[in-house]
């Protein structure tokens, strides 16, 4: 028996043998799959990506909107000013109604480290603009990258915050209340919120408990994210010609050329609040260049600028007479608070800007706005940083602006908001600049007028065969908007809404004007619009908007 047994061993000894040969030459056993887990430090929709501790959420929303007598961004008829905004012109080419459709998609990817969290945050969409309301009507896609831009890609944040550190495209840091969330009509020209674009920057803040925190940061000055931008303007005009053959002024209907001297450094600003559980109470404030450019006209179309004593000082390249710089500046106040008058889910909200020779910051719609009335009536507003001319310093308008907002909370799938918006602009020592026969009288605008009469004349008024263009010399201008929202959420992640909305122009010129030819560079798409004597008054716009919107984790 013995020998059969080891035999037998020898066997079975080979068969392992062989056995842990062959399983040599066969693949690695796969490890058990890994799959995504809930990651609850950071609230709700954060996932673990798998094989990290890194947390990710993926939000997003679409939109469907439709507006009366309001532009894609929900601005009433006329504010925006520009090419394809000259709305209410009363003519059967003037549209009314408009489609505007946006969606985006968001990511959050946050971390632990000895340092605090390590948050990378962007967004990504697409928007599409089916007719602007503009004259002619027609339906035009209007991508958010620039009238019949063929861009339908945008983003508005991309930033990373370590340590109290926030740098890239990120909300400003002097901004507090954003009255846009609670209405569907556009509020930019009463706010320079930068929420709906973000602007790029880099700040730091300090957190000293209890509530209590203060940031400071540097930020974008020009127009580079849709920022606060510079808008200084040269009255002789000719800052940035549209073409060489024009006979360039710094105003036009609904428009401007700005002049300014380069950036060359960034917006400093500050900000200190207070976050409690009733709300939060803020202050900030900003410093901003509003630097001009050289003295003279048409620069960039090689005429050299001029000295103050009219004579040459350059060859058209770098060394010329110009304004000295001129420092602008910001301040701000705002609050929220909850459920006041102890009313469950309701919110009231205020938010004030004072600013000189900073327009941006008290209202997002700088530049020129134009409403039309029928017959020959129109209202207009100018808001820029400021003014200047031969030999001129600088002079900084005033701008002030001011939002009130409630919200009232009807039960878990009503709610209503009412809210109240206002601004002005002063030119200051600029008035004077403007109206070289005194505020009030009647004359010729400097910077708003030509003596010309060539077809291509970008000013606003013309001096026709020496009449005087406006019988009221007087740039400074104001406006009003009032309005509801009610909203019905019958799903948390879906609602409806509907936007009614009234905007009031306290106008620039109050009285009559001969406004130049229509169709020309600096009054484009009004063709209906012709030139001669108008009454220049205020002006009303009532305007509805009605939207869907379907949002998820966000």
């Amino acid at each position: 028996m013995r020998p059969v047994k080891q035999v037998l061993l020898a066997s079975a000894a080979g068969i392992v043998a062989a056995a842990s040969a062959q399983a040599a030459d066969l693949p690695v056993k796969a490890k058990p799959v890994e799959y995504v887990r809930v990651c609850d430090l950071y609230g709700a929709g954060f996932w673990y990506v798998p094989g990290t501790d890194t947390c990710i959420k993926v939000g997003g929303f679409i939109r469907f909107e439709v507006n009366f007598n309001g532009d894609g961004g929900g601005q009433p008829t006329g504010t925006s000013g520009g090419a394809g905004n000259f709305n209410g012109a009363y003519t059967r080419a003037d549209g009314q109604t408009s489609f505007r459709e946006r969606s985006l998609t968001s990511f959050d990817a946050r971390t632990q480290t000895e340092y605090g969290t390590l948050r990378s945050y962007f967004d990504i969409g697409q928007y599409t603009q089916e007719n602007l309301g503009n004259v002619g009507g027609t339906a035009t896609t209007n991508p958010i990258g620039g009238p019949f831009s063929a861009i339908t890609v945008y983003n508005t944040r991309a930033f990373i915050q370590f340590a109290g550190m926030t740098a890239g495209r990120m909300r400003s840091f002097f901004d507090m209340v954003f009255l846009n969330a609670y209405i569907n009509a556009g509020s930019a020209r009463y706010n320079g919120d930068s929420s709906p674009n973000g602007i790029t920057g880099i700040a730091y803040t300090w957190q000293f408990g209890g509530g209590l925190s203060a940031s400071l940061s540097l930020e974008d000055p020009g127009w580079g994210t849709g920022g606060h931008g510079r808008s200084t303007v040269n009255l002789a005009g000719g800052g940035a010609p549209p073409a060489s053959t024009d006979v360039t002024t710094a105003f036009g209907v609904g428009q401007y050329i700005p002049d300014n001297k380069g950036m060359e450094f960034f917006d400093p600003i500050a900000n200190i609040r207070m976050d409690q559980s009733w709300g939060f109470v803020g202050a900030s404030f900003a410093l901003h260049d509003a630097s001009g450019g050289y003295y003279g006209n048409n620069y960039f179309t090689g005429a050299p600028p001029i000295s103050p004593t009219g004579v040459t000082e350059c060859n058209g390249t770098t060394i010329c007479g110009h304004p000295g710089d001129k420092l602008g500046w910001a301040g701000s106040l705002g609050a929220t608070w909850l459920n006041p008058f102890g009313i469950q889910g309701d919110t009231f909200g205020i938010q004030s800007v004072y600013a000189v020779g900073a327009a941006g910051y008290a209202s997002s719609a700088t530049g020129g706005a134009a409403f039309y009335g029928a017959g020959n009536k129109v209202a207009m507003s100018y808001v820029v940083d400021g003014v200047y001319d031969y030999g001129s310093s600088i002079q900084l308008t005033h701008i002030w602006s001011v939002d009130v907002l409630y919200e009232h909370l009807w039960n878990e799938k009503w709610k209503s908001s009412f809210y109240t918006g206002a601004m002005g602009v002063d030119f200051g020592g600029g008035k004077n600049l403007i109206c070289p026969n005194g505020v009030g009288a009647a004359g010729n605008p400097v910077g708003f007028t030509s003596s010309s009469t060539a077809a291509n004349n970008t000013a606003a008024f013309n001096n026709i065969n020496g009449a005087a263009a406006v019988s009221n010399c007087s740039p400074n201008s104001s406006s009003f908007m009032t309005g509801t929202r009610t909203m019905w959420t019958p799903h948390p992640d879906v609602d409806f809404s509907l936007d009614l909305n009234w905007t009031h122009l306290n106008t620039a010129f109050a009285g009559t004007g001969q406004l130049n030819a229509f169709g020309t560079v600096f009054q484009p798409g009004a063709l209906a619009r012709p030139a001669g004597t108008y009454s220049i008054s205020n002006m009303d716009v009532f305007s509805a908007y009605f939207a869907v919107r379907r949002g998820w984790v966000y």
